[in-house]
């Protein structure tokens, strides 16, 4: 089980391991599936990579290489509006010259309601006009900055070093509505007013846009103001919000091999057809497995089980894509934490890299990775 993130730490520090606690449970060994020795190529745009700290050119030099050409972030909006009213993009205009530099496209994840607003971060931002006012001003600041036509791709300094054009094709409001650990409490009604505000935001400011649920945590325990199967939760939501104002639906699908994994899959897609949400494609934004020692359910017990995994949950995704409309699958985590952090109980494992700043030491599992890209490792 792995933690909440600090609500003491600095703003910018949150958002970085914020990543790390997205991931939840649901992870245990498995084997590849017979006949599963081929390895297919991917869709350009079909795989990409979650980071769980902070990421630096290093990073995104590496991703190209890979062909990765996708990437998620948690961006927490104090990030950004750490002061009420005071918008500061400084560090989030580093991420993106980082990725567009080396042709990777960033979806931002949208989430955390800022200590000047609530003194719980889960709770959505939708109590009262004042709190969707505030955050339809902090979406609209976002889209209207790294959108298409936005700010920071025209101003002289990005210009001038022929900065790649890579505006955000996709918005992400709020991650794992469906579980306590980032939506207290669980309210399909409550997370609806929030794409709400969200959609006629994102669709006014840029209309080529894509607006994305956030992603369901498959199957989480717990009472039903705690937590809800995904299955269940996207049909609640679907009867509070029109079809409309949303265009992609995620899921974040651990389970505990990859035939439950088809099961979990299957089911979410036809669950999405009953509502009539048969064109929305799906996005897995989360999907990962640790190298660490079997100390519990997340993890593999070594690297080459890890890699063995990568292989067998992407040949199945690949397989099965069409019938699930799935349009793209990121793993968690492009790189492992340190041991001393401590955010969840597989994060020190869970990476395509091991763990370090000034040099990428490459594990099985990314050089597995890469042979569904066809890039190098």
């Amino acid at each position: 089980m792995r933690s909440l993130p600090n609500t003491h730490q600095s703003p910018r520090s949150r958002s970085l391991l914020a990543a790390c606690a997205i991931a939840l449970v649901g992870l245990a060994c498995l084997a590849a599936p017979g006949g599963a020795n081929a390895v297919p190529k991917a869709p350009q745009d079909f795989l990409g990579v979650v980071p769980q700290a902070e990421f630096s050119r290093l990073d995104t030099q590496r991703m190209k290489r890979g062909k990765v050409r996708h990437m998620r972030i948690a961006l927490a909006w104090a990030t950004v509006e750490g002061v009420r009213g005071t918008y500061n993009f400084d560090y989030v205009d580093q991420m993106f010259r980082y990725a567009a530099r080396e042709g990777v496209r960033l979806m931002p994840t949208l989430y955390g309601t800022p200590g000047w607003m609530s003194k719980d971060w889960t709770r959505l931002p939708v109590a009262n006009s004042n709190q969707i006012t505030k955050w339809r001003q902090f979406v609209a600041a976002m889209v209207k900055r790294y959108g298409s036509g936005g700010e920071f791709w025209k101003e002289p300094q990005q210009i001038d070093s022929n900065l790649p054009k890579l505006p955000v094709r996709d918005w992400q409001i709020w991650n794992e509505t469906n579980f306590h650990y980032f939506a207290t409490p669980v309210s399909p009604g409550r997370y609806a007013k929030l794409v709400r505000a969200s959609s006629s935001v994102i669709r006014n400011a840029d209309p080529r846009a894509n607006v994305v649920l956030a992603g369901l945590y498959a199957r989480p325990k717990g009472p039903a103001s705690k937590a809800r199967h995904a299955d269940t939760y996207l049909r609640q939501l679907v009867a509070n919000v029109p079809r409309s104002s949303f265009d992609v639906i995620a899921i974040h699908p651990y389970a505990a091999d990859t035939a439950r994994l088809r099961s979990i899959m299957r089911s979410y897609r036809n669950a999405a057809n009953r509502m009539g949400l048969r064109s929305k494609p799906i996005y897995i934004d989360e999907i990962g497995w640790g190298s660490g020692p079997r100390t519990n359910a997340f993890l593999l017990g070594s690297k080459r089980r890890q890699a063995t995994q990568v292989k067998s949950a992407l040949n199945y995704l690949l397989g099965d894509r069409h019938r699930l409309r799935l349009r793209r699958v990121y793993w968690f985590a492009w790189k492992d934490l340190p041991r001393n952090v401590q955010t969840c109980s597989f994060c020190y494992s869970i990476g395509l890299f091991e763990p370090g700043a000034k040099r990428l030491v490459a594990k099985p599992a990314w050089r597995t990775f890469v042979k569904f890209t066809r890039g190098r490792p």
